[in-house]
């Protein structure tokens, strides 16, 4: 183990300690080698073909899982290096920060199904309706994937000093405690935390990871890596995707300037969709109308897709990431119960409301529902058909990796944790694995429409 540093909000345990030692040493620090891991694993290269929003056979080039997760690993890493210089006397916060979030951030959507989040849910329901009651969830898978399904360069001494000392694979990235730690968006299990019913961090099956990330913590809160993460995909999301929508001419917002009717209906759809922003309406209301005001381009003066418009838009980009980068303050010493990190109200509130571009416009939008009710039939129906086949031993249907798994009960159970529903978990393993590609000609192949 590399470092006896403390990390934030648990200075008892090693951050650079690995759930298995490693053999031989690296010279890399930790949080690289673990950086390196995932820009390697193939769960990685597999986002370049799975949507973030919307497709770009739209006819546009819009950003994928791959280039988002990308641009959230920049940002974050940007929000380590600014939240260390702000605390340079306080220990709790490691100097390996930003490659922490940097490899975190790089790994956090590596469960993110083919789809986005209609067939995440629908993958979900069909678990839970097979017999697993954790289901599926993309951050959970994210974190089985890391621990458990990825495969590394990670090596582990088995018998030291006997005669049969060998050195053994590990199975997944084997990442350290900090940035396991980092990459836990909701640190609880299925069923453990009333505010949130629908999100979850784990599996039942990778328990025993969770628990040794999370011992001596305080239950259910976020590390600093974590919120870090969290605060920079928000950040993304909200800007990128909103300027790859206004590009492409599906979000509208240079009209909102002037149509005062458009604009109305616009913020009207907001608070219908969270009524808990009324109490703060003028607060709201007065962030919209300076994000608009700000905006570069007008319905007299369009965007022509010209070198100089670009730019101009990486400008507005810039002069709203810059300071969000800024808005998230560490709080050294929280009660349990308390946050670690706090998020700039207005800062937030401007976020939010750039999200809801992306909300009213696109993802609610009757163009995205109609193929997405394809898609989900699509998952649904490849599901089905198999879990019947792993049922009945008919490995043909599956690729060599999960043949193996399929046909060796020891191996199967050391590598999904669960001793019953084996089946369930690893057609979900293999259906959350595909592309959206992938996906399709499978259904296509399974319907007789190839």
């Amino acid at each position: 183990m590399a470092s006896d540093s403390e990390t934030d909000g648990n200075p008892s345990q090693d951050p650079n300690e690995r759930f298995s030692n490693e053999h031989p040493p690296d010279w890399r620090a930790n949080a690289e080698r673990d950086r390196d891991r995932v820009l390697y694993s193939a769960q990685f290269a597999r986002l370049a073909e799975i949507t973030q929003v919307i497709s770009p056979e739209h006819g546009y080039v819009f950003h994928n899982r791959l280039t988002h997760s990308l641009k959230v690993a920049q940002i974050a890493r940007r929000i380590a290096q600014h939240i260390a210089a702000e605390n340079k006397t306080e220990r709790s916060i490691s100097a390996e920060l930003p490659d922490v979030v940097e490899a975190a951030a790089l790994a956090h959507d590596l469960g993110h199904p083919p789809f986005g989040h209609a067939t995440e849910v629908e993958l979900n329901d069909l678990v839970r309706d097979a017999g697993l009651k954790d289901g599926f969830e993309g951050n959970a898978q994210s974190f089985r994937i890391i621990t458990r399904l990825a495969a590394s360069d990670a090596l582990t001494l088995k018998n030291a000093g006997k005669d049969d000392e060998h050195e053994d694979s590990v199975p997944g990235l084997n990442w350290t405690r900090q940035c396991l730690d980092s990459v836990l968006k909701y640190p609880w299990g299925f069923g453990e935390n009333d505010q949130y019913p629908k999100k979850w961090g784990f599996y039942e099956s990778e328990r025993e990871i969770f628990d040794w990330v999370s011992r001596n913590q305080p239950k259910l809160r976020r590390s600093l890596g974590a919120e870090i993460i969290d605060w920079a995909d928000d950040i993304t999301y909200a800007i990128h995707d909103l300027l790859d929508f206004f590009r492409s001419g599906k979000i509208p917002i240079d009209r909102l300037k002037t149509d005062k009717m458009e604009y109305f209906r616009f913020f009207n759809g907001i608070l219908n969709r969270r009524p808990e922003w009324e109490k703060e309406e003028a607060e709201y209301a007065a962030a919209l109308s300076n994000l608009i005001a700000d905006f570069p381009f007008y319905p007299e003066r369009r965007f022509r897709d010209s070198n100089e418009n670009h730019m101009r838009l990486q400008l507005f980009a810039t002069g709203l990431i810059r300071p969000f980068v800024q808005a998230i303050t560490y709080i050294p010493g929280p009660k349990a119960s308390d946050p670690i990190a706090r998020i700039d109200p207005l800062a937030r509130r401007q976020v939010d409301l750039l999200k809801q571009f992306t909300w009213h416009y696109i993802i609610l939008n009757q163009d995205l529902a109609l193929p997405q009710a394809g898609q989900r039939k699509a998952v649904r129906t490849v599901f089905r058909k198999l879990l019947l086949a792993a049922r009945r031993r008919d490995v043909h249907f599956f690729p060599a990796l999960t043949q193996d798994f399929l046909n060796t009960n020891e191996v199967w159970d050391s590598i999904t944790g669960v001793k019953s529903l084996n089946e369930v978990r690893l057609v979900a393993d293999y259906i959350a694995g595909m592309t959206e590609k992938e996906l399709m000609r499978v259904y296509r192949a399974m319907e007789g429409t190839v």
